[in-house]
């Protein structure tokens, strides 16, 4: 914002801001010294302004801006009804959601996914701990992208599709539901609560669940692959948890925010520093296990989908 010159009156300063809204130039008078200051939100309209000002300077009383004031008014009124408007669609990912049973019946493909990832993950602490540096309960290695036993071959063969292949798909999505203890699964699950609450809630149940499925997959099937051709060690066959669809849906969260709020999700910035901070801590190994392919490839996709246009707006 930059000050462009000076106004005597009130009134005159008051006829000069209409007259530039109806130009498109947004203007604010303020008072000092018993002048009115002008100045100029938009740094790219002050050559433009300021011509705009010597022009009425020389004859502040030419009708157009006598004619100015109702037009401005006009646009005010409109601007006013559209940031109502924007404000009742935006949906702030720091909002209050509401209790179990609201978010339950908005929002049944998220409470569903989050109560079937607590009872997996509550029953499979119920089987032996770790074998053989993993943690091999039957339910686990059933759930995993490939069984321990099958991480082997697929090292020595190049191919992350070994349990795919053998028949065994439900592995494509299953990997998201069992977590590696209490907290993992408690932060997951307050993550999943908040950013899945909030966009199935704007884009409809069935839209939301097929984009949820799109995540998985994509997060799911990427990171065996980079754990066979890139990393080599097979680490993320048997990785376990939702983080990477978390991260997805992060993405296309924060890609809406960003390039079309009229979308109506609001991501604030302290959320996208803390999101990426863990992106970060988790990369560095100061985090322990985790499968960082499927967080970087859930992000990568979400943030794409992020950028598709909406086609409509609420």
């Amino acid at each position: 914002m930059r000050q462009i010159g000076a106004i005597a009156t009130d009134r005159e300063a008051a006829r000069f801001i209409d007259y530039l809204l109806t130009q498109g130039i947004d203007a604010k008078a303020e008072p000092r010294d018993g002048k009115f200051l002008v100045w100029i939100h938009d740094e790219g309209q002050i050559d433009q302004a300021r011509s705009e000002l010597s022009a009425y300077l020389s004859n502040p009383n030419d009708q157009r801006y006598a004619d100015a004031a109702k037009e401005a008014n006009s646009i005010r009124k409109v601007e006013y009804l559209k940031n109502e408007q924007r404000r009742k669609n935006v949906h702030d990912m720091r909002g209050k959601l509401g209790g179990v049973g609201m978010m339950a019946r908005a929002t049944p493909v998220t409470m569903t996914i989050m109560w079937i990832c607590i009872a997996v993950t509550a029953f499979s602490m119920l089987g032996p701990s770790i074998v053989n540096g993993l943690p091999r309960n039957w339910l686990i290695d059933w759930l995993t992208f490939a069984p321990a036993a099958m991480i082997p071959q697929a090292i020595r063969s190049h191919d992350p599709f070994v349990a795919i292949e053998a028949g065994q798909v439900w592995r494509l999505i299953t990997p998201i539901f069992p977590h590696g203890g209490l907290m993992h699964i408690v932060f997951n699950m307050w993550m999943w609560y908040s950013f899945g609450g909030i966009l199935e809630r704007r884009l409809g149940s069935g839209r939301y669940l097929a984009m949820v499925l799109g995540l998985t997959l994509f997060a799911n099937i990427a990171s065996a692959m980079a754990s066979i051709y890139i990393s080599g060690n097979g680490g993320e066959l048997y990785a376990i948890g939702i983080s990477g669809v978390l991260f997805g849906l992060f993405g296309f969260a924060w890609a809406k925010s960003t390039f079309e709020p009229q979308f109506g999700i609001y991501l604030p910035g302290q959320m996208v520093i803390v999101m990426m901070f863990w992106f970060g801590l988790c990369w560095m190994g100061y985090v322990g296990n985790i499968a960082n392919w499927g967080h970087t490839c859930g992000l990568v996709a979400g943030v794409i989908a992020g950028f598709i246009p909406s086609g409509s707006s609420r």
